[in-house]
């Protein structure tokens, strides 16, 4: 008797010293809360909820629109209140099918990295027997959601769709960052012109979308907004070298959206150097791209796991107006 009762008593000391543990492990090193808007929500209702009750339930709440997506459906609201206890809140009304903070995603760089003195990424990757037989067209959009795209820069400024930026709201998609530029001139840079670099599909037209800000952030509505407006405008491929660690019903949404209209969407795997999931690459309808270096091997930045569908070389674009160099 007293051996099964000592032996209970190990188990039981055991089970509470695992689970003391455990929760001083979670409380130590638990993942950091997503970045949000700190006075925005996004909130969706029901198809049947009409415009005066919506209007209604954000009075009753001290919420203001500030925004309304016809294509998606949901509201962008302001509010003094707390944003996680509104949350809560609109949860729990019958009327509302989702509701979220306006997360902030980031560019998908390393900025400050080495330079290559070559362009190994086109012979890596056999482009010039690829160019023999297509290099693309002018009728190929490719939308570069982003943080602008430099509009004078001699490789890319003969190939510049109008674009449109999300953050200031008005049509001048200028890049005060940097990345964007980056991101269009190896997507689609003019080539055989004796500067700059090659790009991938260089008679391909770019389509320059300003969705991040200049410290490369970018908050969800804006992003979303991008995608929509790239798919309307018939872009067959969206780029996306942005992410963020929390998912988003309205970014599926978009991607979804898009993907719809016929749009094929790239998104980056995130530069963590871990498996961590990356949205909106990890969406079904999203192909996640993770980076490879020189010798065809994982590059150490790179995030990786099975939800990672392709892998591409890390290639350097120096732009000798804003002099930065940088890897996606």
């Amino acid at each position: 008797m007293f051996f099964w009762l000592s032996l209970t008593t190990s188990v039981f000391i055991i089970i509470l010293l695992f689970y003391t543990v455990k929760y001083i492990i979670t409380l130590f090193h638990s993942e950091p809360p997503a970045a949000f808007e700190p006075n925005q929500l996004i909130i969706k209702f029901n198809e049947n909820v009409c415009e005066h009750r919506a209007a209604e339930i954000h009075r009753k709440n001290k919420c203001e629109i500030l925004e309304k997506n016809n294509r998606l459906g949901f509201h962008l609201v302001s509010t003094t209140k707390n944003v996680k206890k509104l949350i809560d809140i609109y949860n729990k009304l019958d009327e509302v099918e989702y509701v979220e903070p306006n997360y902030i995603f980031k560019a998908s760089y390393v900025p400050n990295d080495s330079f290559y003195p070559f362009q190994y990424g086109p012979q890596k990757v056999q482009a010039p027997s690829a160019w023999d037989v297509t290099r693309s067209n002018s009728g190929i959009k490719i939308a570069i959601v982003d943080t602008g795209v430099q509009l004078n820069h001699p490789d890319l400024t003969s190939k510049l769709l109008p674009g449109y930026n999300f953050v200031d709201g008005n049509t001048n998609p200028s890049d005060g960052n940097g990345h964007g530029t980056h991101v269009a001139g190896i997507a689609a840079a003019a080539t055989n012109n004796v500067s700059g670099i090659a790009g991938m599909a260089p008679l391909a037209s770019i389509l320059p979308l300003r969705a991040l800000d200049n410290t490369g952030n970018g908050i969800l509505n804006n992003i979303a907004n991008a995608i929509i407006y790239a798919a309307d405008q018939g872009a067959q491929v969206i780029n996306l070298s942005l992410g963020g660690s929390q998912g988003s019903v309205t970014l599926e949404n978009a991607i979804n959206y898009a993907w719809g209209k016929g749009s094929v969407i790239l998104a980056a795997a995130g530069n963590e150097g871990t498996n961590t999931l990356t949205y909106p690459a990890y969406y079904e309808n999203a192909i996640a791209v993770a980076s490879t270096d020189s010798n065809d091997q994982r590059s150490s930045f790179s995030n990786y796991g099975t939800w990672v569908e392709v892998a591409a070389l890390v290639l350097t674009f120096y732009r000798p107006i804003l002099a930065v160099t940088m890897r996606i």
